[in-house]
């Protein structure tokens, strides 16, 4: 028997990099999982490969009507949620005097936006299955913060503040909220294929950050996280005892 048997997950961002490595492992200890992502082929290729518990719902979480829309569905063919992971982010280096309207809303409508919406949206789903839990995942640049991330960085550190008050609002549900604050698993990569880094604006961050040491910082002894070690916190989080509170866990490189 699976640690998640006749569970229903829900994990933004699954489709690739720590959010897939998430999913999967839900998946292999007995979950559904809908996965919530922008696009729908990649989402039907991970979806497919994954297996039939796995469940592509094409979903911009940063849409108030597309995660109604989501929620709606996996309400409809399930009738509950016990799991919420808000793992989908995006971000791209830029100076604050630099920074396009679209640098901006994108990244307040994915990162911080989202969240609000998809935890507004669980919540009926988890009380109907009797509690749950809520796993949002933020950033270890909120401890070093990165110049040109001033957006990433903002929303990260928002998200946390939002977490804290979810927190005590939804513990009478028996619904708990964990900030997971999660360091480099990959290397710093750029961002979603339809919104790529600006070339210029990337190599200067990274001089930066590599000048600072604070790559040095996040990579660790070990050149960052392996995401199935991710994957494995995530579960250890959703499968405390219901007397258990994890209000915040640092996932972070040694």
């Amino acid at each position: 028997m699976g640690a998640l048997d006749g569970k229903v997950a829900v994990v933004t961002g699954g489709t690739s990099g720590s959010g897939l490595a998430v999913a999967r492992r839900f998946l292999e200890e007995g979950a559904a999982v809908a996965l919530l992502a922008r696009g729908r082929e990649r989402l039907d290729e991970v979806a497919t490969a994954l297996g039939e518990r796995a469940i592509p719902i094409a979903t911009d979480v940063g849409d108030p009507a597309g995660v109604r829309a989501a929620f709606d569905e996996i309400g409809a063919r399930f009738g509950r949620l016990d799991i919420l992971v808000n793992n989908a982010a995006v971000y791209r280096p830029c100076a604050v005097e630099l920074l396009s309207d679209l640098d901006i809303q994108r990244q307040v409508a994915t990162n911080l936006l989202g969240p609000v919406y998809t935890c507004r949206a669980a919540i009926p789903l988890l009380r109907e299955a009797g509690g749950g839990d809520i796993v949002n995942t933020s950033s270890e640049s909120t401890l070093h913060p990165f110049p040109m991330l001033s957006m990433y960085v903002a929303t990260k550190a928002a998200l946390e503040a939002f977490t804290h008050v979810l927190t005590q609002e939804v513990r009478d549900l028996d619904i708990r909220v964990t900030n997971l604050v999660q360091g480099t698993a990959s290397g710093v990569g750029g961002g979603s294929t339809d919104w790529a880094w600006d070339p210029e604006h990337g190599a200067a961050a990274w001089e930066l950050w590599t000048e600072r040491g604070l790559l040095a910082q996040v990579y660790g002894r070990h050149g960052g996280q392996d995401v199935d070690a991710i994957a494995d916190v995530h579960l250890f989080v959703v499968t405390r005892p219901r007397s258990q509170t994890l209000d915040t866990v640092f996932c972070r490189s040694f």
